[in-house]
């Protein structure tokens, strides 16, 4: 018999669509999805897969914004064994052909709009596929042009018999089938300059994550998510919409964040749960209206991604709402810390306690010793919905463990009641808007333009995206000096949006520590603690 608990989502979804199979299961724009049809979608997806030679352990790839193929595909692959990796729609053409390079897809998913700017190579068999059913993507056409095939069109032909990549052992076709295990799903997430940092996920990994959500908000299998953060990030993927999903719930996908769309759907749609960072939080704040919409139904407001301002907190319940503050990272599966809403006024600042499955320490970031209670130290967490490792990344892997702790690069303080605070972090990583970005990537681009004799990057704070990307380059003598939207446009051709510089500052030279280090610290003080700097170049 299998063992148990069984952690792959198929089976979940198998056994949600025989017990529930006229519950609505995914919504996505007019159109819903049955339980019952939405494994069978599955089902399909997987022998398609199958057909196209994807076996166990192979990479399917995909980049879209926000669609249903992100639940159907992951679980296609788990009836396979193969790999899901959702990567984000923002990267440019030439970002995305270095992930294809990195992890070797069998099988590669992207929105229109992608595929219209043309394929990828491959030194293995890469099939494209382009999502063909999307009434609110762009034109189909240019993508078939550029060999892309259509994929509900190829998944139309199958009958949605597959259940599993194995052999029956008994009467029962569900529970007498070995669900495959492993290796579930590879996450990017921020890593230094020219090594992709891709965070490998079990399906044991994912389950345990579920789980801890589950225990942490008290949420039931027939309630509703709304899925408005990018499905390519754990908090969008893992932060209960995919057990929400798998188990019978039912999940509204929203293809992109909007907040006016937002709270519509939320008020007709009878939203119960939703996951957003504190810029989507602003956001909605900022909207005229909503101090007039029924939103009774949402009774889970999660909010994550980076450090919560207290006041954002504080006017979401002005607004009725209980918000929860949620910690963690695409290492533990999103699940990390939360902080209850009623702790929210008595612990500002704070990212509560650890999930039921999760432990936590604060270490000296030197020794690894424990710090006292108060002192600031290393954010250090271990559990089983945390990562083992990194997909071809056995730098990243050493770096990261200690004994078994994942050490997350957060320094924190945790008090005499085990309530824990985030101070700062030991990497330079900067968020912005919940993305994750690495100041050495967009520094190599900069210092390629004609003229530019050193760059360096930092982040600093901003009220609306929690931080900004800003810039300071030196250039050679007697040559001209670069506007910001030169550098923007130059940037741009290899890099997302969002790791664009917001703010660009020319220096004579720039600073370093005693040890020959880049002083980002010193130029994040110089140059943008005082907005009036006369050396700042606002973007226009």
């Amino acid at each position: 018999m299998p063992k148990h608990p069984i952690f792959n989502a198929a089976h979940a979804l198998d056994r949600a669509a025989f017990a529930h199979p006229d519950r609505s299961s995914l919504t996505y724009g007019d159109q819903t999805m049955t339980v019952a049809e939405a494994a069978v979608a599955t089902r399909k997806l997987a022998q398609l897969f199958a057909q196209a030679g994807v076996t166990e352990g192979d990479r399917v790839l995909m980049a879209a914004r926000n669609s249903p193929y992100h639940l159907l595909a992951f679980v296609a692959c788990a009836r396979l064994g193969a790999v899901f990796v959702p990567v984000s729609f923002r990267l440019t053409q030439f970002e995305l052909q270095n992930l294809v390079d990195f992890c070797s897809p069998r099988a590669l998913i992207c929105e229109p709009e992608i595929a219209a700017r043309g394929s990828f190579t491959s030194t293995g068999t890469l099939l494209h596929f382009v999502i063909d059913d999307d009434v609110s993507a762009g034109p189909l056409s240019p993508g078939l042009q550029n060999g892309y095939l259509a994929l509900s069109a190829a998944m139309s032909p199958f009958d949605g018999s597959f259940i599993a990549d194995s052999e029956p052992s008994g009467h029962d076709e569900l529970g007498g089938r070995e669900y495959p295990e492993g290796l579930a799903a590879i996450l990017l997430t921020s890593g230094s300059s020219g090594t992709p940092k891709a965070v490998e996920l079990t399906h044991a990994n994912l389950w345990w994550g579920s789980q801890n959500f589950r225990s942490g908000f008290e949420y039931r299998s027939d309630e509703s998510v709304l899925a408005a953060a990018p499905l390519s990030h754990i908090g969008g993927f893992n932060g209960t919409t995919l057990d929400l999903f798998s188990n019978g719930g039912h999940v509204v996908v929203s293809r992109y964040f909007h907040p006016a769309e937002v709270l519509r759907l939320i008020e007709e749609k009878r939203i119960n749960i939703m996951f957003g960072v504190p810029t989507m939080y602003g956001a909605l704040l900022a909207q005229p209206d909503i101090a007039t919409r029924d939103l009774s139904s949402w009774r889970l407001p999660l909010v994550g991604g980076s450090q919560v301002p207290a006041p954002l907190l504080g006017s979401l319940a002005a607004l009725g709402l209980r918000p929860i503050n949620v910690w963690g990272m695409t290492e533990t599966s999103a699940s990390g810390s939360y902080l209850p809403f009623e702790h929210c006024a008595s612990h500002p600042g704070s990212i509560g306690r650890p999930f039921s499955n999760i432990e936590a320490r604060v270490v000296d970031p030197g020794t690894l010793t424990d710090v006292a209670v108060g002192v600031p130290g290393e954010l250090v967490v271990r559990g089983p919905s945390v990562t083992h490792g990194f997909w071809h990344g056995d730098d990243y892997t050493a770096a990261a463990f200690d004994k078994g702790w994942l050490r997350t690069g957060d320094l924190c303080t945790m008090d005499a009641a085990g309530f824990l605070s985030i101070v700062g972090r030991l990497s330079e990583r900067i968020m912005t808007g919940g993305e994750g970005v690495f100041p050495s990537e967009i520094e190599e681009v900069l210092r390629q333009y004609p003229g530019i004799s050193d760059a360096v990057v930092c982040g600093v704070p901003d009220e609306v995206w929690g931080e900004r990307v800003v810039a300071a380059i030196a250039v050679d003598e007697g040559a001209s000096e670069p506007t910001l939207v030169d550098l923007q446009a130059f940037a741009g051709q290899v890099l997302a949006r969002y790791k664009m510089p917001r703010e660009l500052a020319v220096v004579k030279e720039i600073p370093f520590t005693s040890s020959g280090k880049v002083d980002r610290g010193a130029v994040r003080r110089q140059l943008w603690q005082h907005p009036d700097s006369p050396d700042a170049q606002s973007p226009a």
